[in-house]
């Protein structure tokens, strides 16, 4: 099996309203196999726990190793408030 990783970019202020939208464009990433998704947060200026729960979902494909890069002090406090910043691998941008 091949390695491949791909990167998405997410901008903007994210929230309910968005997750039909995001939630197909990964369903369509996921198909694709990659042993690696990484999610760029540079630009995300606000998020909420439905977004949060997307990226959980994703998180839990056990095919698929998800990155959170560049992530904002706004995506920070969402994962320590809710508990998991341990949960999600990280990287610097």
């Amino acid at each position: 099996m091949s390695t491949r990783s791909m990167v998405w970019a997410w901008s903007g202020e994210l929230d309910s309203g968005d997750t039909s939208a995001m939630a197909a464009t990964l369903q369509v990433l996921l198909l694709e196999h990659p042993t690696t998704l990484t999610i760029d947060l540079t630009a995300v200026t606000f998020m909420d726990c439905a977004v949060l729960s997307l990226l959980v979902r994703v998180n839990n494909d056990p095919s698929t190793t998800l990155t959170l890069q560049g992530t904002p002090a706004c995506v920070r406090r969402l994962l320590q408030a809710t508990g998991l910043s341990a949960v999600f691998q990280t990287m610097a941008r």
